[in-house]
């Protein structure tokens, strides 16, 4: 039985073990590191984003947007659950943004899955909208929808163009 254990005793050499137990690809860096390598322009869509998110989070708390989103419109419950389960999904996304963005991962794959995504939810809510509400009382309605979504798409774009721009 002795046969079958190894005769020479291998260790590991300090930068071998210092390579195990801090694997660069997961080591989360400070959020002032993680945007060093990104152009100024990318940092103030970033700002507009997050700032935009969280005073939309904090309104949609207080309840002061009910009457302003699509299912304070048409008042069909299942308007209010798809607003909702969107809510969730941009919240994800977000958090997820900020996640990759401290792993100090390029961004545009990211970039260009969450502009996917939106413009999914801008075509759908769209032709939800277009089907439920009456389009000559409401059209202020859904232009307005259409103008919000689209902004964020274009936002999300310019966000690829200076990832592409930035340094790292």
């Amino acid at each position: 039985m002795d046969e079958n254990k190894p005769t020479n005793k291998q260790t590991l050499s300090g930068e071998e073990l210092k390579a195990l137990l801090e694997p660069q690809a997961l080591s989360l860096s400070n959020f002032k590191e993680a945007l060093s390598g990104k152009t100024g322009l990318f940092k103030i869509y970033l700002f507009i984003l997050t700032s935009t998110a969280l005073s939309y989070l904090a309104m949609y708390n207080a309840n002061m947007l009910e009457r302003f989103l699509t299912y304070g419109w048409t008042q069909h419950y299942g308007d209010y659950r798809i607003h909702q389960i969107r809510f969730f999904i941009g919240f994800l996304m977000l958090v997820s943004f900020y996640i990759w963005i401290l792993l100090r991962k390029r961004l545009e794959t990211i970039l260009l899955c969450y502009t996917g995504v939106l413009t999914y939810f801008l075509v759908s809510g769209t032709s939800r909208l277009i089907l439920v509400l009456t389009l000559p009382n409401d059209s202020l309605f859904i232009t307005v929808y259409v103008l919000i979504h689209s902004t964020f798409i274009l936002m999300l774009l310019l966000m690829m163009r200076e990832e592409r721009r930035s340094k790292w």
